[in-house]
């Protein structure tokens, strides 16, 4: 079976090769390229895949379905569309500056280097650490000193970066170049608990204040590792050190700052990513004999819809209600004949009107989601009910008790629909306190198959998207049912606030957080439940500014325990 391995350098094809794929497991390729200081990406792919036998045995053409690390364009140029995929969803590996991205049938690549060598222009991060070049035992000093204080996200004290010029010294002594003697002293800086852990330092408690402020640098490393997933820039550096940082003004301005720079798509990645579990459609294997139109290229625009929709949500300061019921999504050709949605064309994703189709926008007609709501095989109405229990109401359901038979095994030889299997199985009394709770959220989004596909029949049963909530309200389908949670907002909101203060926190939320909580949702209506809101309310907080102090010694025995 022929196959082209590929090699591109920044987007660029360097070089390809010809293989039988039965003479190709094993070998070892070697590509050598010129490459300028700096950063650079590296992906490694096939470029034909085949179904079945190669043409020379009389077997099909070259497949023409989309895969994965599929490259395409003329002449090996990639479009802005498969430049975005392998800048966000290659596998990465970081070897020095340069990132590799790797189509899963390469076991490993190694990169070595340089063969030659030419000076060029120094690359911007190198001068952001040398920030002197007299090569002298001042300069390196300085360059220490630099590092240190940026590296511990505060200001340091001379004693703090002694050790530090002290490896300098000793490497200069054993003859390292001055270049080395440097690196070995940001080495020893980059292993020290201060750059690898956000130190915060223990405070005492006051007379009848179990909380102590926790000061303008480590706010400002809290600030940025919230919202940027890195250190604090020189803007924060700066405010901390005035002492300016603190103020309503300034932390107001600072946040609205940080949520337009391009940074800020790590709050998606990392926090939205954890929260709505979107990231997990990476490894999820529906049946592709139940699904064939699902495929890597499929997988992949599906994540990359629900975090553009929500990139754009807190770039353009929306209301988070809109996770709940957008009018709106973004695809591009492949997700919108997926949904059967007319007029867009080409890889890029644009904003489409979805107020006119049967799924409707809001993050529970995204078909991230309900892929990681199903089964391989089929649906699930109480996975997709678990999951709206938990991750967009915070109220998540006990765990079943034990012995309880599975659905298959309660239901077998029955043959009933879905729906009426699941009746059957809510039968058990050990069951149906939680089903109750569950089972209908999960029916309302019944009409979107195990990938998120519309559909009106489940093989030969049509279905039934109606459901009674434990409160009694009925709902047909599921816009009547994201109108109904969004018409109970207060739930969704209280849920979200948690959320996203658990990982602005970086801890599970205490009984002494739960007033801050309240108190914040309570305040959303008035901003119109805008995302900027939400987070200045949470870092305006107590939780956020203060930690728990140091009790004395002498109290903690006949004080309370938390």
């Amino acid at each position: 079976m022929p196959v082209t391995p590929a090699f591109y350098i920044d987007s660029k094809l360097v070089q390809t090769f010809e293989y039988d794929g039965t003479d190709l497991e094993g070998q070892v390729l070697e590509v050598r390229a010129k490459v300028t200081a700096g950063e650079h990406l590296l992906s490694a792919t096939y470029l034909k895949n085949y179904h079945g036998l190669p043409p020379k045995y009389n077997g099909p053409e070259p497949s023409t379905r989309t895969n994965f690390m599929k490259l395409s364009g003329a002449r090996g140029q990639l479009t802005e569309a498969d430049k975005e995929l392998l800048r966000k969803y290659g596998t990465k590996i970081k070897v020095d500056r340069v990132e590799v991205r790797v189509d899963n049938r390469y076991e490993s690549i190694d990169i070595g280097g340089p063969f030659t060598q030419t000076e060029g222009p120094s690359p911007a991060s190198r001068r952001a650490v040398l920030v002197c070049t007299a090569k002298t035992a001042a300069c390196a000093q300085t360059i220490v000193s630099s590092f240190t204080r940026k590296a511990f996200r505060r200001p340091v004290t001379a004693a703090e970066v002694a050790p530090f010029v002290k490896l300098y010294t000793l490497a200069r002594q054993h003859g390292d170049s001055f270049e080395e003697g440097v690196a070995t002293a940001l080495q020893g800086i980059l292993v020290s608990p201060h750059f690898l852990f956000r130190v915060e330092r223990d405070r005492p408690a006051g007379a009848k204040q179990p909380f102590a402020a926790i000061d303008n640098h480590e706010l400002a490393s809290r600030l940025s590792y919230f919202l940027w997933s890195t250190m604090p820039d020189a803007a924060l550096r700066s405010a901390a050190d005035n002492g300016t940082l603190r103020q309503p003004a300034m932390m107001e301005a600072q946040v609205r700052r940080m949520l337009r720079d391009p940074k800020a798509a790590a709050l998606v990645e990392n926090f939205t990513g954890q929260w709505l579990q979107f990231k997990n459609v990476d490894v999820l294997k529906p049946d592709i004999e139940k699904f064939p139109d699902f495929d890597d290229s499929l997988r992949l625009s599906m994540r990359r819809e629900t975090e553009i929709f929500l990139e754009n949500l807190i770039r353009q300061d929306g209301s988070v209600l809109e996770i709940l019921d957008a009018k709106h999504t973004y695809l591009n050709e492949r997700m919108a004949r997926f949904y059967g949605v007319s007029g867009v064309s080409g890889p890029e994703f644009r904003r489409v009107d979805m107020s006119q189709t049967n799924r409707g926008g809001g993050i529970l007609a995204h078909a991230s989601v309900l892929t990681i709501s199903s089964y391989s095989t089929r649906t699930s109405p109480v996975l997709r009910g678990k999951w709206i229990l938990e991750n967009l109401l915070n109220a998540p359901p006990p765990p079943p008790p034990p012995a309880v038979p599975s659905l298959e095994e309660s239901t077998a030889g029955k043959n009933l629909s879905l729906r009426r299997q699941m009746e059957e199985h809510r039968k058990n009394p050990a069951c149906a306190s939680c089903h109750s709770r569950m089972d209908p959220l999960g029916f309302g989004l019944e009409n979107f198959n195990a990938v998120g596909a519309w559909r009106t029949q489940d093989g030969d049963f049509p279905i039934d998207p109606s459901g009674v909530l434990p409160s009694g309200k009925t709902f047909q389908g599921p816009a009547e049912l994201k109108a109904l949670l969004n018409e109970d907002r207060s739930a969704f909101v209280r849920g979200m606030t948690e959320k996203l203060m658990t990982y602005s926190l970086g801890r599970g939320l205490e009984r002494y957080d739960k007033p801050v909580v309240a108190a914040i949702s309570a305040k959303l209506p008035a901003s119109n439940y805008r995302f900027s809101a939400l987070v200045l309310e949470i870092v305006k907080s107590l939780p956020f500014q203060m930690r728990r102090a140091t009790l004395p010694a002498n109290s903690a025995a006949g004080g309370k325990s938390e």
